[in-house]
């Protein structure tokens, strides 16, 4: 193939996928969100209904807070708290500027009345583009959400993560399993047709009773 053929070709594609996104990211703004991201949690939503009778919510990698507003703008009685290390305008709860593993799980708890109904993370490490490099970066956050969920939900809690496919995805889908009675999985339409993002949602928290003390 010519030089100039291909990229030509690569501009078509980008200029398609630039598109795609725009058009999600508008729907966002125009529906009062910062990200187009809301749109992920609200199929998450419409399939599974996991947000359902859910009232304290733990937001992980809550910038910009577009999923934090979507709970709260849905439950007028939800309490939300969020964690970033990023700072967030205008959140819609208690928010705390940290890295996840630099947060007291007890803080949280006391913040939400000392129980907890979900954990959300659509944690995401900066990508580098080689696909097991991102793989591995992504389960090491969804590892760190997972130990979190797992130390302040209460029994019969909800927990929804952010994954990268790949070699190791069944390892960890079993370790979700471990503390969940159930646990499905959504690609929302809103994500990128190249990404290999996905969502778990682990329902009917099993609690160990040493995750607490």
């Amino acid at each position: 193939m010519r030089y100039g053929v291909f990229l030509t070709i690569q501009r078509a594609i980008m200029a398609r996928k630039k598109k795609w996104s725009d058009s999600w990211t508008k729907k966002a703004k125009e529906q009062g969100y910062a990200a187009r991201s809301v749109f992920k949690l609200e199929e998450l939503e419409k399939r599974f209904a996991p947000l359902r009778g859910m009232k304290r919510f733990v937001d992980l990698g809550c910038a910009p807070g577009s999923w934090s507003h979507y709970i709260t703008r849905h439950n007028h009685k939800a309490s939300v708290v969020g964690i970033d290390f990023k700072e967030v305008n205008s959140y819609p709860g208690t928010f705390y500027q940290s890295r996840i593993e630099d947060m007291d799980p007890q803080i949280v708890r006391t913040d939400l009345g000392g129980i907890v109904d979900m954990v959300l993370s659509d944690m995401a490490p900066n990508t580098t583009g080689n696909r097991l490099t991102d793989h591995v970066r992504q389960l090491e956050l969804a590892d760190k959400a997972l130990d979190f969920a797992v130390s302040v939900l209460r029994p019969g809690g909800r927990f929804v993560v952010k994954v990268f496919d790949g070699e190791d995805i069944q390892d960890y889908y079993m370790r979700v399993k471990k503390h969940f009675s159930t646990v499905k999985r959504l690609r929302p339409k809103a994500t990128r047709n190249t990404s290999v993002e996905f969502f778990m949602l682990g329902l009917d928290f099993k609690k160990n009773p040493s995750s607490q003390n």
